[in-house]
């Protein structure tokens, strides 16, 4: 059975139609791709002085050394420094005793 011509007018309209949506969406797609182009910028386009702003570091407790003085817990990240504190810390009593025979 062949369609009728009515029914080839309305496949034709409804084909246009479907084209004419395909192609709008394309077209706001496009439109849409040209914006986030615009708006955004690679990683690697960026100065390496922004990129390091934009660096977030993890904070753990294992990474410092934690004193206590006069209540509050004072954390220490250089190891070296912490070592230095820590021989004070164990020398200061010593001094304490010695001032309190004078």
């Amino acid at each position: 059975m062949k369609p009728s011509d009515f029914q080839k007018t309305v496949q034709c309209r409804f084909e246009s139609c479907l084209k004419k949506v395909v192609r709008h969406v394309v077209k706001d797609y496009q439109q849409k791709l040209k914006r986030r182009q615009e708006k955004e910028t690679l990683f690697c386009e960026l100065p390496e002085i922004v990129v390091e702003n934009l660096a977030v570091w993890d904070d753990y407790e294992t990474d410092y050394t934690i004193f206590n003085v006069c209540g509050y817990d004072i954390r220490v990240y250089d190891d070296e420094l912490a070592e230095a504190l820590r021989k004070l810390q164990s020398a200061q009593p010593q001094r304490s005793t010695e001032k309190s025979r004078q």
